[in-house]
C-alpha cells in the first residue's frame, strides 16, 4: 500500500546560465588591433632593444596621438585640465631626444608608460588629475585592466569586415603566438651550427630591414604581446561602462575594516619612539649642527660625514613614514572624525623626519662643495627633497584632513621629475666639476668618472679639452690618454651601433669632434 504523506517533490526547472555582459566590439576597433601590434613593434624597438632618442620620442608620441583617437571615435571627450596633462606628457617624451643619459631613459619609460595608461583611464572615467585613492586605481590600470581585456583584441578582428577573412586572421595570429618561439629556437641552433645559414639569415633580413636578424625576431616576439597590451588599455573606454574602477565608498570601506587597533594602544607603542628619536637629536646635536653652520666635526672626515647622513635619512624617513602609515591604517578611533592625539604624533614625526632632511642635505652641500658632484650625489640629493616634499604634505594633511594628498604629491612628483630630466643631470656634474676646478674650489678634477657618464657630459668635457687634458691619466695601455681613448671608443661606437647617435647630445658630440680633427 503507497504511504499518501508521501510529498512530491516539483521536478526541476532547468535555469538559464547568466552569462556576464560582454563589451560591444565597434567599427574602428577591427582597425586599431592592427594599429595596436604595430605600436606594440615600435615600443620594443625603438623603447626596449634600442632606445634611441628620436625614434623613441617619436613611438610614444604616436601611441598617445593613436590613443586620443581611439578615445575620440569611441565619444570620449577629455577636459581641458586633461588636454594640459596631455601635454605635459608629450613634453617628457622629448627627454630621449635631448639627453643620451641611459637611466634618464629607463626612469622616463617607466614614468611615461604610467602616466600614458592613466591619462586614457582619467578621461573615461571624468576624473580631474588622480583619484582620491590614486594608488590602488593606478595599479588597477596599470596590472589588472589591459591583460583583462586581451580576448577583447582576437573578437575585434572576427568581428570586422570579411567574415571568414577576419577569422582567418585571428587563427594566423594565434598560430605565429604559439609557433614563433619554436621557429626561433630553431633558427638559432642553424644559426649555430652552419655559419651559410648563419650569413643567409642575416643578408636576407638586412636587405628587407636593414637589421641584424637576431635583433629582429625577438622584437617581432615581444610585439605581440606589447600590442595586445596597448590595445587592452585603449579598451578602457568600453570596459569602464561595465566594470567600472572601485568607488571612494569601495575604498573607504576596505580601509575601515583594518582600524581594529585601539587608538590608545598605538599611540602607547609609538611614544617610546618618539623619545628615542628626540634623544638621538640630542646625542648627535654636535654632527647635525655642524651641517647647518657649515663646519667639520674633529673627530670626522667629509666621506664620513656625508655617508652617515645620507643612511641616517634612508633609515629613519623610512622608518617614520612606515609608522605614520601604520597610525593612519590601524588605529581605530574612539570618536569619527578629527583625532588630536594622530595629529600630535602625526607633526612630531614629520617635523623630525624634515628636520633629519635639511641636516642631511647641509651634509650633502659640504660634501659636493668639498669633492664636487657624482651621479649618486646628484640623485640622492634629489630624492631627498621628494621626501622633504612628502612629509611636509603629510603634516599639513594633519591639520587638513581634506587636503587632496594624492593630487599634491602626484603633481609636486611630476614637477620634481621634470627638473632632473630637463636639467640633464651628466651634462650637469660635468659642468660643476670642471667650472670649480678651473676657480680653484675644487683640488682634483676626477676624468674618469666623468668618462663614466653619458655623452651628456662628453660634450661639456670637449668644450673645456684642455682643462679635461691636463688633468686625465694613461689609459691601461699607458700610451694613450685616459679621456681621448673613451672619447675615440664612443665616437666609433656610432658606426657599429647608429642608434646610439639618434639624441642631441651625441649629434653635439659628433660636431665637435669632427670639428677639432678637421681644425
Amino acid at each position: 500500500m503507497e504511504n499518501e504523506n508521501v510529498m512530491t517533490m516539483p521536478a526541476a526547472v532547468p535555469q538559464e546560465r547568466c552569462e556576464a555582459p560582454r563589451p560591444e566590439i565597434r567599427k574602428h576597433d577591427g582597425v586599431f588591433v592592427w594599429v595596436a601590434l604595430l605600436l606594440g613593434f615600435m615600443v620594443m624597438r625603438y623603447c626596449f632593444f634600442n632606445t634611441n632618442g628620436f625614434f623613441t620620442t617619436a613611438a610614444f608620441l604616436l601611441t598617445f596621438v593613436c590613443s586620443a583617437v581611439y578615445l575620440w571615435l569611441g565619444g570620449a571627450r577629455p577636459t581641458a585640465r586633461q588636454w594640459i596633462s596631455a601635454g605635459v606628457l608629450c613634453v617628457f617624451t622629448s627627454v630621449f631626444s635631448i639627453t643620451a643619459s641611459g637611466l634618464l631613459h629607463v626612469l622616463c619609460f617607466l614614468f611615461l608608460t604610467a602616466f600614458q595608461f592613466w591619462w586614457v583611464q582619467a578621461v573615461c572615467i571624468k576624473a580631474r588629475f588622480v583619484t582620491r585613492y590614486f594608488g590602488f586605481d593606478l595599479a588597477r590600470t596599470l596590472f589588472a585592466q589591459p591583460f583583462f581585456n586581451f580576448g577583447d583584441a582576437f573578437r575585434a578582428v572576427r568581428a570586422g569586415k570579411g567574415g571568414k577573412h577576419s577569422a582567418a586572421a585571428v587563427t594566423v595570429i594565434v598560430g605565429l603566438a604559439v609557433t614563433v618561439p619554436l621557429t626561433f629556437i630553431v633558427a638559432v641552433l642553424l644559426s649555430m651550427a652552419d655559419e651559410g645559414i648563419n650569413r643567409m639569415f642575416s643578408e636576407i633580413t638586412d636587405r628587407l630591414l636593414d637589421i641584424d636578424f637576431f635583433d629582429l625576431v625577438p622584437q617581432l616576439l615581444f610585439a605581440f604581446p606589447a600590442g595586445l597590451i596597448i590595445f587592452g588599455m585603449l579598451r578602457a573606454d568600453v570596459k569602464q561602462k561595465l566594470y567600472p574602477l572601485p568607488s571612494d565608498m569601495y575604498y573607504h570601506e576596505r580601509t575601515q575594516r583594518l582600524k581594529k587597533l585601539p587608538e590608545l594602544g598605538v599611540f602607547a607603542g609609538v611614544t617610546p619612539i618618539c623619545l628615542l628619536y628626540l634623544l638621538y637629536i640630542v646625542s648627535q646635536a654636535n654632527y647635525f649642527f655642524s651641517a647647518f653652520s657649515g663646519r667639520l666635526p674633529a673627530d670626522m672626515a667629509y666621506s664620513e660625514y656625508a655617508r652617515r647622513g645620507f643612511f641616517e635619512l634612508c633609515a629613519i624617513a623610512v622608518i617614520n613614514l612606515a609608522v605614520i602609515l601604520f597610525m593612519l591604517a590601524f588605529s581605530k578611533r574612539r570618536i569619527e572624525g578629527h583625532s588630536a592625539a594622530l595629529t600630535f604624533y602625526n607633526t612630531a614625526l614629520c617635523l623630525f623626519t624634515l628636520f633629519i632632511i635639511a641636516t642631511a642635505l647641509a651634509k650633502m652641500i659640504m660634501y659636493i662643495g668639498e669633492f664636487g658632484l657624482t651621479r649618486l650625489r646628484l640623485y640622492t640629493s634629489w630624492f631627498m627633497v621628494l621626501l622633504a616634499v612628502i612629509f611636509t604634505v603629510l603634516l599639513i594633511r594633519g591639520f587638513v584632513p581634506k587636503l587632496r594628498t594624492a593630487a599634491v604629491i602626484s603633481a609636486a612628483f611630476i614637477a620634481l621629475f621634470g627638473v632632473l630630466c630637463f636639467s640633464r643631470p651628466d651634462a650637469l656634474i660635468a659642468q660643476y666639476n670642471i667650472t670649480q676646478y678651473e676657480s680653484g674650489k675644487l683640488e682634483k678634477l676626477d676624468v674618469e668618472m666623468l668618462c663614466g657618464l653619458s655623452d651628456d657630459a662628453y660634450v661639456v668635457m670637449l668644450e673645456h679639452y684642455d682643462t679635461v687634458h691636463g688633468q686625465q691619466t694613461k689609459w691601461y695601455n699607458g700610451e694613450e690618454d685616459y679621456f681621448d681613448y673613451e672619447l675615440e671608443a664612443r665616437i666609433n661606437d656610432y658606426t657599429y651601433t647608429p642608434f646610439k647617435s639618434y639624441n642631441i647630445s651625441a649629434q653635439r658630440l659628433k660636431g665637435l669632434y669632427e670639428a677639432r680633427e678637421n681644425a
